[in-house]
């Protein structure tokens, strides 16, 4: 009787340690953390995500067999970053996967040793985030959009959108390094196109309603966007409010021509996300973020909304509509 007891404890025992270890991640699984400075719910952070996870697949990397995320979305509160970044940390994730400047700079701050990946920053050095394109150094590696080099660019083409345009609002915010230089960037090239700017400074999502007040108010003719976090969280906002107050808005992104404003041109966000899985797929298998050249965007896109057009009662000049990557009637 007492070796059958024995027998059964031992059995009921290694039943109960089989349990506990199948409910423990096998130790070759890998721990990625992603703070996002979206809304869960929000078609465009879907798609960044579907685009990441999907690329990462592609390498071998699968939820819940090899690798398991951490998600931790700001919820259109952009203020929680830095909480969101310290979660993750002491979690001790293996890698962090940011989106944008100020996802980025949290992590940054939170870590200097848990490698993090960074997608969609416009302007890692300006940023402080990595030393150089081709030698990162330190624990951040990644994509840049470049985007702070295409500023002229936009305007010149909402230039020939609008040729009497003379007043132009931006809005911008001062928490952003990338947005910095995009203003700086938007300043210099405004004389050359007989352009007087009017910047709004964005600190929590009810300036923006402000803001468009005070557009109307100083006589601005168009709005520019520099997409950082709110604006990017409340990007259809943005697109509604610029028609509500008949004011053409340009854009960076292409997702926010499709949520309504009237034209965008720059990077493929979506390919940052791409980019992004290749490197997390080489840190996983051992690289250094230090030695990791940073990606530069290669493909840039031009989004034109006719609806808006439409509504705002614009016609878009053929010699516009005929670059266009993407007409959206």
């Amino acid at each position: 009787m007492k070796r059958r007891t024995a027998l059964m404890l031992l059995g009921g025992a290694a039943l109960a340690w089989h349990r506990v270890a199948s409910a423990q991640p096998p130790d070759d699984v890998r721990r990625l953390g992603l703070l996002l400075p979206y809304v869960q719910s929000a078609p465009q952070a879907q798609a960044r995500v579907s685009v990441f996870t999907a690329a990462l697949q592609e390498r071998g990397w699968r939820d819940g067999r090899n690798v398991r995320f951490e998600f931790r979305y700001t919820q259109g509160q952009p203020a929680r970053l830095p909480a969101l970044a310290a979660e993750l940390v002491q979690s001790k994730v293996d890698a962090i996967l940011t989106a944008g400047t100020e996802s980025t700079d949290a992590a940054r701050k939170a870590t200097k040793t848990i490698p993090i990946v960074m997608a969609a920053v416009g302007d890692p050095i300006a940023a402080g985030f990595i030393a150089s394109l081709a030698r990162p150094g330190g624990n951040i590696t990644g994509a840049s959009l470049l985007a702070t080099e295409l500023t002229a660019k936009r305007l010149e083409l909402l230039k020939e959108v609008l040729p009497t345009l003379t007043r132009l609002a931006v809005f911008w915010s001062a928490a952003n390094a990338s947005v910095v230089q995009k203003l700086k960037q938007i300043q210099v090239a405004a004389p050359r196109f007989g352009v007087q700017l009017h910047a709004f400074e964005l600190h929590v999502p009810d300036d923006l309603d402000k803001s468009f007040k005070s557009v109307v108010q100083v006589g601005a003719q168009a709005v520019m966007t520099t997409e950082d976090a709110i604006q990017i969280t409340y990007q259809t906002r943005v697109a509604e409010l610029g028609k509500q107050h008949k004011i053409p808005v340009a854009s960076e992104f292409g997702e926010f021509a499709q949520a309504g404003t009237l034209m965008s041109f720059g990077p493929s966000i979506l390919d940052q996300f791409r980019y992004a899985a290749r490197y997390v797929d080489e840190l996983f298998k051992g690289a250094r973020p230090g030695d990791l050249p940073v990606e530069q965007a290669t493909r840039f896109e031009l989004f034109i909304n006719m609806k808006t057009a439409k509504a705002l009662g614009l016609t878009i000049p053929q010699s516009v509509l005929g670059r266009a990557d993407q007409i959206i009637e």
